[in-house]
């Protein structure tokens, strides 16, 4: 953005959302039937400011009617020349109430919300859904113009727990002298997402598009379906909202003469495609809905177009009646491909062989950028920097690569999956016999799990250290039961149960430390139990199966009252509850702690969108992990993370309960998973989305989202800053530090070793 008569770069008022003023000055949103009486708007932000250049000029109309509230933004040409408005050359501020602190000291889930928003052309919107998952909730609908992006504006004193105040911007618009154009929408209360979708039909000219998946793989079709709620063969309506650009007509008569030409064009054009995708013609289906099918074509390295195209993201535009939805599917490489990349570029770029001998045979992250392994974790003097050292969620790494291993040794994919240049390279460049991917991967694997053993954990006391050398001046419980979860690995590799062994040590320790009343991520609650009995391990398994049970209880016990961690309140909060309740319920057959689990899977669900965008359907609301594990250290929506794959995990799990019961073997696993499974089915008998199917697929998409931080040449991000912009700096990129992302590659041939 620059500002008129002067050629240096300026920060735009929206970067600093509190600075900003509003001619409604300050807003409440309150509905009449929440028992709650939540004000859906944060009151240290303003409700419906406006940031433009010079030269446009802007008013601000609101008018209440019950519940429904239309806001009116009308943006003017005040000079006597043509501005062309870029995009996030404007900004409207939307302060909804996502936010982990308030000023109170009672902070709760019921008077907050997960924000999901979808600028995605004329039919954009937003649903907040109450954080508790309990209605109402709120919707909010485009009604005229469009929109394009949003923005965020930060505390950075609050770090990760505020979201911050979410800024509209408008697409590219032309201004002519003393033109004007609006914007407007209405907010509603609604019961559900399905609610929400049946109002926004009712409410605006309004085109529901949906992907059956939004990440597809080479060769696959995905499905497009398309509901327009009008006549899709009349541009405007009947009623109409006028220009659907939001142009003023009656800005001068030249203005009238090009709109009405440009309306004949539109209706010519929707009498004999009236619903086009691309500009292609969408099927028209006997329910009155239309479909678009998308085949991505990868044989053909030089075929480039809309439909039959290569890796990367493509934008599919939805045109009816006037009315747009730019929808977004991702072509990730196909599955063995990518994984054999990867894991390949692991152990020939990310593992230490230099001179330190304490960092020998670790995973470290990468710097795409300078083409190095980056190793930081602050001075001596108490300024720790934790998430660039050679521990901690970097063991994702060899997690991934010995589920890799166990694949390939159950013929999953070939040995020679992904072989490619580089592979070439290694047998004509390296010393001596170069190794199979296999070998590679396996003498890699030993590397680091000897580095592990003398550096990072204690076998002996299964004591887990932060860093190396076994360095624990910094004490974290999330640690353990990722390594617990590594030598559960190991034993389904080696089928050594000392393995077991360590990995209940390891446990054991997490819950001296004070476990119980801990919200872990991963805890390897039925994997240990099954791997327990499995191998005679009787009296060991009865120990855990005490200390998970208690564990469950306590988070059971807490309910919805969840204690502050790294983070005051998240996504990767409530879905650890979730998780070790239903998993432990699953071990025991406790049907408490069934009815316990499904309290917080409502409220797990509440964090996941539903947009028509592979960077936001079925990923969950996460928006700080770009800042912590990133190379820019830039805070913002991170869409996608893969810490989202934990929501996945769960729905996974409910999935396969209500399929069989979680097994059909003889032991008391399996009974008390067939236990669970009968009451779990009259629990979800009434709740909307509670069919195994729905939840399988909504586990599988969110795992697939995650395959949006992967590149076909081995490379990975650890993160994606969603956003166009936090706090006034351009953000919409994956950020080049590979880091902890190889968790989502592990959940994917996790869930697929478990499927065989």
């Amino acid at each position: 953005m620059y500002a008129l008569g002067n050629n240096a770069p300026v920060a735009p008022a929206y970067a600093d959302t509190t600075s900003m003023r509003s001619e409604l000055g300050r807003i409440e949103i309150r509905f009449g039937n929440d028992p709650s009486n939540m004000n859906w708007l944060r009151p240290d932000h303003p409700y419906a400011a406006v940031s433009a250049p010079d030269g446009i000029e802007s008013s601000v109309h609101m008018l209440r009617g019950g519940d429904s509230i239309v806001t009116t933004v009308t943006l003017g040409n005040a000079t006597g020349k043509t501005i062309c408005a870029a995009v996030g050359d404007i900004g409207i501020t939307l302060p909804l109430e996502d936010r982990y602190y308030d000023d109170t000291d009672d902070y709760s889930i019921e008077r907050h919300c997960n924000a999901h928003l979808f600028c995605g052309g004329t039919c954009s919107w937003a649903l907040a859904l109450r954080m508790s998952g309990k209605a109402p909730h709120l919707g909010l609908v485009l009604t005229e113009g469009a929109l394009a992006a949003y923005s965020v504006s930060r505390d950075f004193a609050q770090y990760s727990n505020d979201r911050g105040c979410f800024v509209l911007h408008p697409e590219a618009m032309e201004f002519a002298p003393g033109q004007t154009r609006t914007i407007s929408w209405v907010i509603f209360p609604c019961d559900s997402r399905e609610d929400f979708f049946a109002q926004a039909a009712e409410r605006s000219r309004f085109i529901d598009a949906r992907w059956d998946r939004t990440v597809v793989f080479p060769g696959e079709t995905t499905t497009l379906r398309i509901c327009p709620s009008f006549d899709v063969n009349d541009a405007y309506g009947a009623s109409g909202t006028g220009d659907p650009d939001g142009a003023d007509d009656s800005a001068d008569e030249r203005t009238d003469v090009a709109q009405d030409g440009a309306r004949d064009r539109v209706h010519d054009r929707a009498d004999s495609s009236a619903v086009t995708v691309n500009g292609r013609p969408a099927r028209p289906l006997s329910d009155g809905t239309y479909a678009f099918d998308y085949t991505p074509v990868y044989a053909d390295v030089f075929t480039h177009d809309t439909y039959n195209d290569r890796i990367g993201e493509h934008v599919f535009t939805v045109e009816a009646g006037g009315r747009t939805v730019h929808t977004r599917v991702f072509v990730s490489a196909p599955m063995g491909e990518l994984l054999a990349e990867r894991v390949r570029f692991i152990v020939r770029n990310q593992q230490y062989r230099g001179d330190d001998p304490h960092l020998k045979g670790a995973y470290l992250a990468y710097d795409n950028e300078d083409q190095r392994q980056y190793y930081y974790v602050g001075d001596d003097d108490g300024k720790v920097i934790n998430d660039y050292n050679a521990g901690r969620e970097r063991v994702c790494m060899a997690l991934l690569i010995n589920a890799y291993l166990r694949a390939l040794d159950r013929g999953v994919w070939s040995n020679e999956s992904g072989d490619s240049l580089a592979d070439v390279a290694h047998l004509l460049f390296s010393d001596g016999d170069a190794l199979s991917l296999r070998d590679e991967l396996a003498a890699s694997l030993a590397e680091y799990r000897a580095f592990m053993e003398r550096e990072l954990v204690d076998t002996v006391t299964g004591e887990v250290f932060n860093d190396s050398p076994r360095d624990n001046s910094y004490r974290r419980l999330y640690n353990a039961p990722w390594f617990a979860e590594l030598y559960v690995e190991f034993w389904k590799s080696d089928g050594d149960v000392e393995n077991l062994r360590i990995a209940a040590r390891i446990l054991k320790w997490f819950y001296a430390g004070g476990g119980s009343q801990f919200y872990p991520l991963e805890l390897p609650v039925l994997a240990l139990g099954r791997a327990l009995r499995e191998t005679g391990e009787t009296a060991l398994y009865a120990e855990m199966r005490e200390l998970f049970l208690t564990h469950a209880r306590t988070l059971a016990g807490l309910g919805l009252y969840y204690p502050k961690h790294e983070v005051n309140y998240e996504q990767s909060i409530v879905a650890p509850a979730a998780s070790v309740i239903l998993q432990t319920a699953v071990l025991t057959g406790d049907h408490d702690l069934l009815r316990a689990g499904f309290e917080q899977l409502r409220v797990l669900d509440q964090f996941n969108g539903c947009q028509p965008d592979a960077h936001l359907n079925e990923v969950a609301i996460r928006h700080w992990d770009g800042f912590w594990f990133g190379k820019r250290k830039q805070y913002g929506d991170t869409f996608p993370h893969y810490w989202s794959g934990l929501t996945a995990d769960v729905f996974e799990l409910v999935g396969d309960l209500l399929v069989d019961g979680d097994g059909d073997g003889d032991d008391d696993i399996a009974a008390a998973g067939k236990f669970v499974r009968e009451h779990l089915l009259t629990l979800l008998a009434s709740q909307p989305g509670g069919f195994p199917t729905e939840y399988h697929r909504r586990a599988a998409a969110s795992r697939r989202a995650l395959l949006q931080l992967f590149f076909p040449d081995g490379t990975a991000s650890c993160a994606y800053v969603f956003p166009f912009s936090v706090n006034g700096e351009r953000t919409h990129f994956a950020d080049p530090m590979a880091n902890d992302q190889d968790w989502a590659l592990y959940f994917i041939v996790r869930r697929l070793l478990e499927t065989l």
